[in-house]
């Protein structure tokens, strides 16, 4: 069984309710998830997809999972660009594309409309699961400011990565 899914899934949890300073995609806890990117985390810029690689990255610490020469962590700031990068890793994710219910607790979501999440429960009968989220709000921005769960419906998904670590 995969150490990291659980792993993601409790310190995603952990970290509901952080938000940017006055809407400046910044903050304190923001830019230390921005710090886990390839980008200056002292700019202003979207950072779902950061906050995704710093969820990663501490579940990894926590779990003894070591990157290899051919597992490396996320460092992407772009959220569809999590999918380049599970695609570059060796077996230790599985990326699939138009996944309709195939969606675990602690698998990375990459959304259609440019955004990422992590899977914290199934897809129910209707379709829909429960997601957490940086940089949205109550109505599900991509620009919202906040660590938040959200209900998620799986034909929002473009992809879907599960860690096999």
């Amino acid at each position: 069984m995969a150490k990291l899914p659980a792993e993601i899934v409790r310190i995603a949890t952990a970290e509901i309710g952080v938000s940017e300073v006055n809407f400046s995609n910044c903050g304190p806890r923001v830019n230390e998830y921005k710090a886990a990117t390839n980008l200056d985390p002292r700019e202003g810029w979207p950072w779902c997809a950061a906050f995704l690689c710093w969820v990663v990255r501490a579940a990894m610490r926590a779990t003894g999972v070591e990157e290899t020469p051919t597992f490396k962590r996320p460092t992407t700031a772009g959220a569809w660009a999590l999918i380049d990068w599970s695609l570059k890793q060796d077996r230790s994710t599985w990326t699939l594309k138009s996944p309709g219910r195939d969606i675990l607790p602690g698998d990375l979501v990459i959304y259609t409309f440019s955004h990422c999440g992590i899977a914290v429960s199934e897809p129910d009968e209707t379709g829909h699961f429960r997601a957490i989220e940086g940089n949205t709000d109550q109505a599900g921005s991509r620009e919202g400011g906040a660590v938040m769960k959200r209900w998620r419906r799986s034909s929002q998904v473009r992809a879907r990565i599960r860690f096999r670590v």
